[in-house]
């Protein structure tokens, strides 16, 4: 049986007792920290009131509850955190999604003729003299620069599709599946995708659109895992470190694509669909094994976690029970949220696509400067990512600022840093370096909204962070082909610094813009109708049973 005293705290405790751990916790309801004292039948020590005490200092959560092995366990982790584990592997399959996403961004320079090596238009920047040679033995199409966007954005056109009932259907049946069998899928239509290249590019399109639609439940059946798997308290920290396997995926391919292709390995550019395919492919099967829809359904979670997740999250049985759809539908904070995903998707989207076109036909890096050069912004993101959310869980914890306030420090410091630095990429000219560091610190700071605005769909409702998810990344998936688009209209013809400075203009303003919406509209407290009348009866019934 459990024992659960409030707000106390034990001063002689041994510390060697590994049946008498002391856990904070936040409710969902109130979300005061509150002391549970777990105790074994075999071996339960006893307990006195008097040994506790009224006014000792509050530790952090991640400092009293040590579940799990340390830093310098074994390799299989065979005892470490399962919600570790869980969120690790999630990791590895944002890799392999991202892979699949950004591969075409760096194989398309390899794959297309340039313009500027047609002489179809001036550029701004000199050619260097060992740039001046006939087309390298990789261009295997002659695609003008709007056929170029409509490829690059046929993935975000299928992305678009089934965000929502993905999110739904993983809030109701587990994520498990959903996740995993969506990078299945991607990974074997990412292998057939340069024979249907040679074929026709129509029928490229086609293979990228189906990509992007099994693809699209990736985020929002990830968003539905954590409501199952994060406490509270982590929030801030493990979904956007797992998620920043999509930076990895971004980091590692890109300049290994680059090296692939300058080998000529597998044929060249094909070779960044197949290699990413069959890892996928293989992802797919470790996967099987170590995900898990919740810890109710880990079968090598340990005793100590499971009561202690199940004590911290507000969770309930899916079953049966109905997504307050009109309450979501005409509750501020959702289009705050929705708003600033919106305008952060445009700026990421059009970089993530046409960075490397700009760093080809504009300041003429080759194949390999290219790739490597093209991974150096979202390793700084990832860093951001993971600093900045450490910071603000142990703000949370210590209760300095609301969760309000935090995400709106959060937007506003990485609007201004990411907007300012694209509108100075346009004024660095020919400056290489200047406008590589520009390039970095724009994306970098977008890593402040990772860790925020972006993840602010589990402060308000993280029993529905699934179908949140996946309303407003339906609409942030919009820019995916948009961007795109505006890029091939302002470089057709016309691939000068002065045409891409408005480019950088233009996804700055629209940052700014998503900014003071969320700004204005945005409140992180939980929403009523995160827990409905069932759910709140389900909550306190197994509450009472373990006590």
């Amino acid at each position: 049986m459990y024992e659960r005293r409030s707000s106390i705290h034990s001063d002689t405790r041994d510390d060697d007792d590994d049946d008498a751990a002391l856990l904070s916790v936040t409710t969902a309801s109130d979300h005061q920290h509150e002391r549970i004292k777990l105790s074994t039948l075999d071996d339960a020590a006893p307990v006195h009131d008097s040994d506790y005490t009224k006014d000792s200092d509050t530790e952090f959560l991640l400092d009293e509850v040590r579940i799990g092995p340390s830093v310098g366990s074994n390799l299989i982790c065979a005892k470490a955190p399962a919600r570790y584990i869980t969120a690790v592997w999630a990791f590895f399959g944002f890799f392999c999604l991202y892979a699949m996403r950004v591969n075409l961004s760096v194989a398309i320079v390899a794959m297309v003729i340039p313009q500027s090596e047609l002489n179809q238009s001036a550029t701004s920047c000199p050619m260097p003299s060992k740039n001046n040679t006939a087309p390298e033995k990789h261009h295997d199409f002659d695609w003008s620069p709007q056929i170029e966007g409509a490829v690059l954005g046929a993935f975000f056109y299928g992305y678009l599709l089934m965000q929502v009932i993905g999110g739904n259907l993983a809030e109701k049946f587990g994520a498990k599946w959903i996740f995993g069998g969506g990078i299945l899928i991607s990974g074997l239509l990412t292998l057939i995708a340069p024979i249907a290249a040679h074929i026709d590019y129509r029928l490229f399109f086609i293979v990228r659109f189906v990509t992007g639609i099994v693809s699209s439940p990736g985020f929002p059946s990830a968003a539905a895992l954590w409501g199952k798997w994060i406490p509270p308290s982590e929030r801030s920290t493990i979904p956007p470190a797992s998620q920043s396997g999509a930076n990895f995926g971004i980091i590692i391919s890109t300049p290994l694509i680059s090296i692939m292709i300058e080998r000529s390995f597998l044929g060249g550019w094909p070779s960044a669909f197949y290699v990413f395919g069959v890892l996928s492919c293989v992802w797919f099967i470790g996967w099987c094994f170590f995900g898990f829809n919740s810890p109710d359904e880990h079968p090598r979670i340990s005793h100590k976690e499971r009561v202690f997740l199940k004590k911290s999250i507000a969770s309930h049985t899916r079953k049966k029970i109905r997504t307050p759809w009109r309450e979501i539908f005409t509750c501020p904070p959702v289009y705050a949220i929705a708003a600033m995903h919106l305008c952060n998707n445009y700026i990421y989207y059009t970089l993530l696509t046409s960075l490397p076109t700009y760093f080809a036909t504009v300041l003429h890096f080759n194949l390999h400067e290219n790739g490597l050069i093209f991974a150096l912004p979202y390793f700084a993101q990832f860093l951001m990512t993971i600093l900045t959310g450490n910071i603000v869980d142990r703000i949370r914890a210590r209760q300095l600022l609301s969760i309000t306030t935090l995400r709106k420090v959060q937007t506003i410091v990485g609007t201004i840093g990411s907007c300012a630095f694209l509108v100075a990429i346009g004024f660095m000219g020919c400056d290489h370096i200047g406008s590589v560091v520009c390039c970095v610190f724009a994306v970098a700071f977008l890593g402040l909204h990772t860790c925020g605005s972006l993840i602010s769909h589990l402060d308000v409702a993280s029993n529905h962070a699934g179908t949140l998810v996946g309303m407003t990344n339906t609409l942030a998936t919009i820019p995916g082909f948009i961007g795109p688009a505006v890029v091939g209209a302002f470089t057709n013809n016309n691939q000068t610094i002065e045409a891409w400075r408005y480019i950088f203009n233009i996804s700055a303003g629209i940052g700014v813009f998503g900014c003071i919406v969320y700004c204005i509209f945005f409140n992180g407290e939980e929403q009523p109708w995160n827990r409905t009348y069932e759910s709140t009866d389900q909550t306190e019934s197994a509450t009472s049973t373990d006590t």
